[in-house]
């Protein structure tokens, strides 16, 4: 028997089955799997689209409340409504409108002119069934000047919903909305119904039912495909059994060597073309795949220099940003996306041991401990040996959240290394390479001196507000704090009251003893102050030896007592400065809002007043701003 004959009993044996089964498998499972992908996407696109617009209808209501407080704590309605919907409400002239007692405070520039009085009255957060071709929501809020209500109405048009749809990454699918009446509310470029079909109700969040469909992917003449496919698969059968068993052993020799090399990584090997027959044919499809082949391998390359180099520029921005805790969600957020993880964690030095800062995302539940030592654990060893380390089994790694696979590199800025930047796969995933080990590294290197940047500035954020003599507060801070507490006590109905401490005859000490001394006296009244008042009083220096006590929420009779306890304190206690006790006393004056001030600089006033007043009794006591007058 010759050798083409064997080789056409063997292809016979071997070929014809599996090519049967193959054409069964795309003639009757493959369209079959093709019709339930079809479903899915038609049900995920529904869904989705139902969820964004659901999104849009709780932002308008987080907007409207934010009018609504802002306004209600004084701001001028037209100013809000600039702010607050600068760049419009949404893509199709959203707008909000303020009234008051009925009656109109202000209108955004987008709203209807004029403006309109009778506004959608069903919410879209709380609806249960169709309502208007729009999101609409309403806040009500009782203040001292009337009930003020904030509309933010956005409607529902073909181009909102596209933009939904572009949200909801649904592009594929035929979304229409069905609202209250018989309205519908199509895509800007109406494609028709497709034969499947999926329907979500409305509900809280979405004011219209949305329809999703798409067409049959094997219905009408593609219902003949598959019986075409099989003939198709039986014809080149056998055509193949006829023609592969002509001179075979040397070409194929030639194909095993060239897909050796290829597999071995070399594609620039070629197969000779100089034949008519199928060998020269498949000669020429070798030689085309190792060309693709070869064309893909340089995209790949230079689809990864291409990663890299937008890598290294975003992680370059992070550099530009002093916003600590929003530079850490983001430097997690791109480790994660670069290296394909599921989680990530910031892990910041501390002391001998290590910290959990951030988790994300968020919602991810934190590491069993939120600090571990350095010494015990391979998110420590990548701190000291500064390194990058990788696990593919984290189950007894005390800082992991997933005890899957875990990759971590160190965050350096200069000499020092400050902390760990990991990310974790679930155990059943793909391990991670070192080309993942390398990305990573890429990130965490410039966002290692990014932090170290946020940290510093906001330690001299800190030092701004801080009087670098005493260790308390500076006059910014006092006009700050006093500020903020004066318009809380306004808004929420309570007191606040301020107390100026001056130390009596200050001049005479630094006569005496030398301003070095003067300096110290001034730290360390500070420091008895400190520990004379409860945590929640703000200790600054107004100026000179003069201190400042801010006490929210408390009125004149217990500040009044509290300066008696300083000033009999002061009187008791000399002041140890060095190794000398240097004895004073003080004068306080005590003034509250709303009984003494009606704004902060005037409440200074009146408890500066008050603690002159309290000089000219003769000092070393305290007097409150009603036993002075007026203040002019």
């Amino acid at each position: 028997m010759s050798i083409r004959t064997r080789l056409a009993i063997v292809l016979a044996a071997v070929v014809l089955p599996v090519l049967l089964v193959a054409g069964l498998v795309a003639g009757v499972l493959l369209p079959r799997a093709l019709v339930d992908g079809q479903r899915r996407d038609v049900d995920r696109a529904t869904v989705a689209v139902a969820t964004a617009m659901a999104s849009e209808c709780w932002a308008l209501g987080d907007r409207a409340e934010v009018i609504a407080l802002s306004i209600a704590n004084g701001r001028p309605p037209a100013t809000v409504l600039a702010e607050e919907t600068r760049g419009g409400l949404g893509a199709e002239r959203g707008y909000a409108v303020v009234l008051r007692g009925g009656a109109v405070l202000a209108a955004s520039s987008s709203a209807p002119r004029p403006t309109p009085t009778k506004l959608p009255t069903t919410r879209c957060s709380t609806v249960s069934e169709p309502a208007g071709a729009h999101l609409a929501e309403r806040v009500d809020l009782t203040t001292t000047q009337g009930t003020l209500t904030v509309h933010v109405v956005e409607p529902l048009t073909a181009g909102r919903l596209d933009a939904l749809t572009r949200q909801a990454a649904a592009g594929d699918v035929r979304t229409i909305l069905q609202c209250a009446g018989g309205v519908e509310v199509h895509p800007s470029s109406d494609r028709g119904q497709g034969a499947i079909a999926r329907t979500a109700a409305a509900g809280p969040g979405r004011p219209c039912a949305v329809q999703g469909s798409a067409a049959d992917p094997v219905g009408g003449a593609r219902a003949w495909m598959p019986l075409l496919l099989i003939l198709l698969v039986l014809a080149a059968a056998v055509g193949l059994l006829r023609w592969l068993a002509r001179e075979l052993t040397a070409p194929l020799l030639a194909l095993t060597e060239g897909t050796r090399r290829i597999a071995d990584g070399d594609l620039t090997v070629r197969l000779p073309e100089g034949r008519d027959d199928e060998i020269g044919q498949l000669s020429r499809e070798f030689n085309t795949m190792a060309v693709e082949l070869d064309q893909r391998m340089a995209e790949l390359t230079s689809s990864r220099e291409t990663l890299q180099d937008t890598v290294r520029r975003i992680a370059a921005t992070l550099q530009r940003t002093h916003d600590l805790d929003g530079l850490l969600a983001a430097l997690c957020a791109l480790a994660e996306t670069t290296t394909g993880s599921t989680c990530a964690v910031v892990w910041m030095r501390e002391g001998s041991g290590l910290r959990a800062r951030v988790v994300h995302p968020i919602g991810t539940r934190r590491p069993g401990t939120g600090r571990i030592r350095a010494a015990e654990s391979a998110i420590g060893e990548v701190v000291r040996d500064r390194r990058v380390v990788v696990l593919d089994d984290a189950g007894d790694e005390p800082g992991a959240v997933l005890r899957g696979r875990l990759c971590a590199a160190p965050l350096v800025s200069g000499d020092d290394v400050i902390g760990a930047l990991v990310v974790e796969r679930a155990a059943g995933a793909t391990a991670y390479d070192d080309t993942t080990g390398e990305l990573l590294d890429l990130v965490a290197g410039p966002a290692g001196v990014a932090i170290d940047n946020a940290i510093l500035h906001r330690r001299a954020q800190r030092q701004s507000v801080i009087d670098p003599l005493t260790g308390v507060g500076n006059l910014r801070m006092l006009t700050t704090t006093l500020g903020r507490e004066v318009e809380r006590a306004r808004s929420f109905g309570r007191q606040v009251s301020l107390l100026i401490v001056d130390v009596d005859r200050f001049r005479q000490v630094n006569d005496e003893h030398g301003h070095s001394v003067g300096d110290g006296v001034l730290a360390a009244l500070a420091a008895r102050i400190v520990e004379l008042v409860p945590p929640v009083d703000v200790v600054a220096r107004y100026g000179g030896e003069e201190m400042a006590v801010v006490c929210p929420e408390r009125g004149e009779e217990e500040c009044l007592r509290l300066a008696e306890r300083i000033v009999d304190d002061l009187r008791s206690r000399p002041l140890q400065v060095g190794d000398r006790e240097i004895p004073i006393t003080c004068s306080v004056g005590i003034a509250t809002w709303p009984q003494d001030a009606a704004t902060a600089p005037e409440l200074v006033s009146a408890a500066d007043a008050a603690m002159n007043a309290a000089k000219r009794a003769g000092r070393d006591r305290a007097v409150a701003s009603r036993h002075v007058g007026p203040v002019d």
